[in-house]
């Protein structure tokens, strides 16, 4: 099961939502992008295939992520806790440094947070994005599942993971609060209507468990 393979069945799956998003429409393309180490060895390799230089990094005074990964957040509700009002990660309306004259110059291998983020309306014009519940339900499963299977890696803000792979020190990374160690799943959380969805998602990218 591998991190390309699931992004195509997800892109299968969506493909028939008629979303708006178009090339050079970049209102989504932000700072504010997470994902796990593993997503971030694919950017690194893909720069390195191409002979092109990892672009200067800002070095941010707060870490840019939620308080929680996906799969510590869905044990925490699993179990019956509830989120103690954590202050969330500040939302970046900066560009990505990766954008090129309005294009993602590393598109083959963006990571999943870009790839779910659809809106069926230009967000540019109304402010904000839209999608059906169940595509918003199958991106969190697909998050934690890419979390799953880097157990071992870290979760955090795009600059700073490609930053702790090109060199950061682990210890300095966790220590600051920039870097979550990726957690196991231990379970999703879905509405009954949504399990028959999920369960076809699940067997197409080869998961070993069930809904």
């Amino acid at each position: 099961m591998s991190i390309t393979h699931i992004y195509k069945i997800f892109a299968e799956e969506v493909a028939s939502i008629d979303f708006a998003c178009a090339p050079g429409c970049a209102t989504c393309c932000t700072r504010s992008v997470n994902l796990t180490t593993a997503e971030g060895r694919l950017i690194l390799n893909f720069l390195r295939e191409q002979g092109r230089e990892l672009p200067e990094l800002p070095n941010d005074s707060v870490p840019l992520r939620p308080p929680r990964s996906a799969n510590e957040l869905a044990a925490l509700y699993l179990a019956g806790g509830e989120e103690e009002g954590e202050e969330e990660a500040p939302w970046l309306f900066e560009p990505c440094f990766f954008l090129r004259d309005g294009l993602c110059s590393i598109y083959a291998v963006r990571p999943f947070a870009c790839r779910s983020f659809g809106s069926t309306v230009n967000c540019g014009e109304t402010g904000e994005a839209m999608a059906p519940d169940w595509v918003v339900s199958l991106a969190i499963v697909t998050n934690q599942i890419l979390e799953e299977l880097d157990q071992g890696g870290f979760w955090g803000n795009l600059a700073d993971i490609l930053a702790f792979l090109s060199g950061g020190e682990e210890d300095n990374y966790l220590k600051s609060g920039r870097l979550l160690a990726n957690r196991p799943l231990s379970g999703f959380l879905l509405l009954p209507e949504e399990r028959a969805r999920i369960a076809r998602f699940l067997a197409k990218i080869g998961w070993p468990g069930r809904v």
